[in-house]
């Protein structure tokens, strides 16, 4: 299956070496466009919705990072490519799959897309987990999380709070939508506009209006009524 991707990069021989790569080593990733400023790169990604993104650093007139920032939604995988190797910790707080220096090596660039396809076939395997550990922004940096010790994640604004089986709580500089995308094609399930739940984690469910669900830790999570059937339809499958 092909993996529908596009490039941000205002140097066109840069371009042209990476899409020759990736001809030779990843036929799979099918390039659908290329942009090479910030309103250009914005409005190609909003209007192919890629599953894959290549992100230079430094374009035309910014950083890569202020595309990233104004998008109103974020759905695709992303691995950074820069001359430069001190933007690789912001990389990273973007959950970015990897940061490549150029010139890009041949073995580098495969390992990236491989574990871009490992994280989208993990997406597409509705009775597993994500394939990937959880990158998790922070003001510090960013922590990497085994989808398995999630047991529920809240919404609070443009953040997202992870709640671990330990006990610890984890605070995502990123919103929920992003990481419903990650986890909600295995084993979690959104039950309330501000909250994932693991099923794996759910001890029962007690019916009303929505009703709520009871956890293995004893805690009560609201379901809301527009999210009842599709939460236990999927309890069911």
């Amino acid at each position: 299956m092909a993996i529908n991707t596009v490039i941000i990069e205002d140097e066109e021989k840069s371009t042209y070496v990476l899409r020759e790569l990736l001809r030779k080593t990843a036929p799979d990733v099918e390039v659908t466009g290329v942009a090479g400023h910030v309103e250009e790169a914005i409005r190609l990604i909003e209007d192919q919705e890629p599953q894959l993104v290549f992100l230079d650093i430094r374009i035309g007139d910014g950083l890569g990072f202020d595309v990233l920032k104004r998008l109103q939604k974020r759905a695709f995988e992303l691995i950074c490519i820069t001359a430069y190797n001190s933007y690789a910790l912001e990389a990273f707080r973007y959950s970015a799959i990897d940061y490549l220096l150029k010139p890009i090596g041949i073995k580098d660039l495969e390992e990236s897309v491989d574990r871009v396809r490992q994280r989208l076939n993990g997406r597409q395997d509705l009775s597993g987990q994500p394939a990937e550990m959880i990158s998790i922004p922070t003001s510090q940096g960013c922590d990497f999380i085994d989808p398995e010790t999630i047991v529920w994640c809240l919404a609070q604004g443009s953040y997202t709070i992870f709640h671990l089986t330990d006990g610890s709580k984890h605070t995502a500089t990123r919103n929920m939508g992003y990481y419903e995308e990650l986890l909600c094609a295995g084993c979690f399930v959104r039950i309330h506009h501000n909250t994932i739940v693991n099923m794996r984690q759910i001890r029962s469910y007690v019916k009303g209006k929505g009703g709520y669900v009871i956890l293995k830790n004893d805690t009560k999570l609201e379901v809301s009524q527009r999210r009842k059937t599709e939460f236990l339809e999927k309890m069911k499958a």
